[in-house]
């Protein structure tokens, strides 16, 4: 029991570098899709107001649990540094976004969270970057969970809500995204830290490896983060020119 605590709460040591696509690795995603899928085969069922709102104050729970307890860590281990430890990572400022947009039941939540949240928790799940720490640590776990739970709200959200983002969605992640990036790049040479990688790249192996080095891949990763939103909307755009093109047979 005690060699087990240590692993999954107290040690601080580096164990390691992550093993890509390891029989963890594949659990966890495989655990994340199940979920997804099982939410998708009972979507009549989560239609159901009571339904919905239960199964989201349980998903938002969880969210607020695992951001709870990791900056608890942060502190009881006495890891807690200004230049690692702040909510600033895009993933961590989405979780806290999908806690409030499951809450709220609020559009205006999920059209930031659907570009952030599928952009960037997709990527960090394919290529973790777990600080280090493997499993059981309660670090590695709690990646899995905030990451994971980024993924499964936004599909709550389009399933239960029947929520899709539109091009005013894209233009507004747009915006927000470029304040985002000022304030973080601001905020990392005041605390000397790498939020969002703008000063360094990830320890772990990313797609950013095959960029120059700093600071020339900073606009090849900006340009490839909007690139990737735009990709994120085409499926509703052709959704969409579908739709019109139904309606106008109609009237016609």
């Amino acid at each position: 029991m005690n060699l087990f605590w240590k692993l999954f709460w107290t040690s601080t040591d580096r164990q390691g570098s992550f093993s890509l696509y390891s029989m963890e690795h594949v659990l966890a995603l495989s655990i994340i899709l199940g979920i997804i899928i099982f939410l998708f085969i009972h979507r009549e069922k989560l239609k159901e107001n009571h339904t919905r709102i239960k199964v989201g104050r349980i998903i938002a729970s969880i969210l607020f649990v695992q951001t709870f307890f990791l900056h608890f860590w942060f502190f009881q281990s006495g890891t807690f540094t200004l230049q690692e430890s702040l909510p600033l990572y895009l993933c961590r400022i989405t979780t806290i976004l999908c806690i409030f947009m499951i809450l709220k039941e609020d559009f205006s939540f999920f059209e930031i969270v659907y570009f952030w949240g599928l952009g960037g928790a997709s990527q960090a799940l394919l290529t973790p970057d777990t600080g280090g720490f493997l499993f059981p640590h309660w670090i590695y776990i709690q990646f899995f969970i905030s990451h994971g739970g980024i993924l499964i709200s936004i599909f709550f959200m389009m399933i239960a809500y029947e929520y899709k983002p539109n091009f005013k969605s894209l233009k507004k992640t747009f915006k927000w995204s470029f304040i985002y990036l000022f304030i973080v790049w601001n905020i990392n040479y005041f605390v000397n830290g790498n939020y969002s990688y703008l000063r360094n790249k990830p320890l772990t192996p990313t797609i950013l490896d095959y960029l120059p080095a700093f600071p020339y891949y900073i606009p090849f990763m900006v340009m490839g983060m909007f690139f990737v939103f735009f990709i994120l909307y085409i499926p509703f755009f052709v959704l969409g020119m579908k739709e019109k093109n139904l309606q106008k047979s109609i009237n016609i």
